[in-house]
């Protein structure tokens, strides 16, 4: 590593979370030091004030935010040696700070200094981290989400995700993605987030074979962040008010029937395809796809195209989507994802209906998982003659 990447690096990885009295002037800091401070960047401890008088919040250009009730947004950024340093706070008219943001671009790392550095905020907070990769693609870069105490990351739904790939937002909040660029990951169907829960601490980085990418951290506590009233509700699981329940505006996932037990065995023909079998299964009547046979997989998993087609074509609606749930991938990551109901899912001469699913990002494989296998009795697989049985 050159010396100007090794000192950039070391910069680009610290994350103030004390700030002793002693160490700056009042004017230079941007808050009154909080006298809890758990999660914090460059000193502003989520909860505390900021100080609007001070030369350091002068530097920022605030307005009224646009998505959060009588809350301020301050944003404030600068370029030196090329690199782009970025910051952003959301404080309420009480002045207290519940969100404080920082974005560096670009960034250098080697995989050894990500997980370093994971390892020692985990220290720094004493707290077990929530790790999220994103899945090993030559087009994408490596990255990785960290979050640490309360904060929750809750899957955008497809409209959402369609509207950011315009360039338009979606007016779903404070939004994370592994990339630190919303609109590029909404285009390439990755996942993007809305940020929700309670206090906690991000550390988002990504970074490409030649180890430059960006780094963006921040310290929130969402559960004081109230969404303005012209918000749609319905989009946002943290504002149910009067909205109905999951259990009431989604249909249920039907269990295995009487009548489907009973019925006799039939075997649906498979090709392998690299030692992997592969069956043919058409969703909601509209399109007919190959699918992995993948009794590892909780749910189904359909590529986020594919429900985009469904979509399109009326077959899946707004009412479909179920709440999110947090899978853990084979090598020991955990990734959210959005859910919706298959209306009807056909294998073979056989059709279930209602069946769970979990949405993927585009370049993944269909996976016919437990949601649609555990509905039968009994399934196995003919090696001779290359058949999925279902029973």
């Amino acid at each position: 590593m050159s010396e100007k990447r090794s000192s950039l690096a070391s910069v680009l990885l610290t994350v103030t979370l004390l700030l002793p009295p002693a160490v700056c002037s009042a004017e230079d800091r941007i808050v009154t030091i909080h006298p809890n401070p758990n999660f914090a960047v460059d000193g502003l401890v989520v909860g505390g004030p900021v100080a609007p008088n001070s030369a350091a919040y002068r530097r920022y250009r605030c307005t009224p935010s646009e998505q959060y009730l009588d809350f301020t947004r301050c944003n404030q950024s600068n370029i030196k040696d090329g690199v782009r340093v970025s910051g952003t706070i959301l404080h309420g008219s009480n002045l207290l700070a519940w969100y404080v943001n920082k974005q560096v671009t670009p960034a250098y790392f080697t995989p050894s200094e990500v997980e370093t550095e994971i390892e020692r905020l985990s220290r720094r907070f004493g707290v077990a981290p929530q790790i999220y990769r994103l899945p090993d693609n030559s087009e994408f870069p490596a990255a990785v989400i960290v979050t640490f105490g309360g904060i929750k990351l809750q899957p955008l739904n497809v409209r959402e995700l369609s509207i950011l790939a315009q360039g338009k937002s979606p007016k779903a909040g404070i939004l994370v993605d592994f990339l630190n660029d919303f609109r590029r990951s909404a285009a390439s169907r990755l996942p993007v987030y809305r940020l929700g829960g309670s206090e906690g601490f991000a550390w988002i980085a990504n970074y490409d074979q030649e180890g430059k990418g960006s780094l963006r951290f921040f310290a929130a506590d969402p559960s004081h962040m109230k969404r303005g009233a012209s918000e749609d509700s319905s989009s946002d699981p943290e504002r149910a008010g009067n909205v109905m329940t999951p259990l009431e505006t989604h249909p249920q996932i039907t269990p295995p029937s009487e009548e489907t037990s009973q019925r006799p065995a039939f075997m649906v023909a498979m090709e392998s395809v690299g030692g992997i079998y592969q069956v043919p299964i058409r969703i909601n009547d509209t399109i007919t796809l190959d699918a992995i046979v993948d009794s590892g997989a909780s749910d189904v998993s359909v590529p986020a195209d594919v429900v985009m087609t469904l979509m399109r074509s009326k077959t899946i609606s707004a009412d479909d989507f179920l709440e999110s749930k947090t899978y853990t991938l084979a090598d020991g990551s955990k990734v959210p994802s959005e859910r919706f109901v298959i209306r009807s899912l056909r294998v073979g001469n056989r059709t279930l209906e209602n069946v769970a699913a979990s949405i993927a990002s585009v370049n993944a494989q269909i996976l016919l998982g437990q949601s649609f296998l555990s509905r039968f009795k009994s399934w196995s697989i003919d090696n001779q003659k290359h058949g999925l049985i279902l029973n």
